[in-house]
């Protein structure tokens, strides 16, 4: 009697489970369903951008014009030393949601889906958002050293961090080739608006410079997420972005007298 060698291993297969589709999965879970819908992809560049739109249109209704007054910046939040030193240190944070005029917020919206996407694809979500936030501290940072005496404000501080981020993929390993002509691209917009900068009045050239140092920094405090599982690495580096900003903030607005 001949056995059919193949029936027998076709029957000994395991059967595999069947993938269900998202939309089964969506219907049958409507908390899975609104978190696909709101958390998949770039989701924390799409809310970025969202919040700073939002907090642009309270500004707008505040000041009764698209050209936001000094005096609805700084009570939205805008970098204003005098205000700073009076132990406001969210200060440092705060400009990197506002805008001054509309084509301000284009730009630097346009600016942020583009980089934000890419770097929040690379590092991940949580990484993003320290980089974002920490890269805007430093840029505000060096604005209120150099420049006391004005309100700034805007996302461009960040923009210069995440440009910085993406100029520097190069030196981290494993990413030398996959990003060659990103971090070229990066690298002429960074030297092209720098240079923009120099000829254009009432830009803070000061902020972009520290978001570019906070970029260099964040290169070196955390690990992209497709590199290596540096988790010690990447608690390292927010304890070290931590202490830097409290101290800061803390020195700053007089809390360490």
């Amino acid at each position: 009697m001949h056995t059919n060698k193949k029936g027998i291993e076709a029957m000994q297969t395991p059967k595999r489970d069947v993938k269900l589709p998202e939309w089964y999965l969506r219907r049958q879970n409507p908390v899975y369903g609104w978190f696909r819908r709101h958390f998949s992809g770039n989701w924390v560049t799409n809310y970025l951008i969202g919040i700073s739109i939002v907090v642009y249109l309270i500004e707008f209704f505040l000041s009764g014009s698209f050209n936001i007054s000094g005096r609805v910046l700084e009570i939205m939040g805008g970098r204003w030393n005098p205000d700073l030193m009076a132990g406001e240190w969210w200060r440092l944070f705060t400009p990197i949601f506002l805008h001054v005029t509309v084509y301000h917020i284009a730009f630097n919206m346009a600016a942020l889906y583009y980089a934000g996407s890419l770097v929040e694809e690379i590092y991940g979500h949580f990484k993003f958002l320290l980089i974002y936030l920490f890269t805007g501290f430093t840029g505000n940072l060096l604005s209120a050293l150099f420049k006391p005496n004005v309100i700034s404000a805007g996302a461009s501080t960040s923009l210069f961090g995440l440009f910085a981020v993406l100029a520097l993929m190069q030196v981290v390993r494993g990413f030398r080739h996959q990003f060659a002509e990103i971090s070229r691209t990066a690298t002429t917009l960074i030297v092209a608006n720098l240079i923009f900068n120099l000829f254009t009045p009432g830009v803070d050239i000061a902020g972009h410079i520290g978001g570019l140092i906070g970029g260099a920094i964040s290169v070196l405090l955390w690990t992209p997420a497709d590199v290596r599982k540096h988790y010690l690495h990447n608690i390292l580096g927010t304890a070290v972005a931590l202490v830097v900003i409290v101290g800061t903030c803390l020195w700053f607005t007089g809390g360490l007298y």
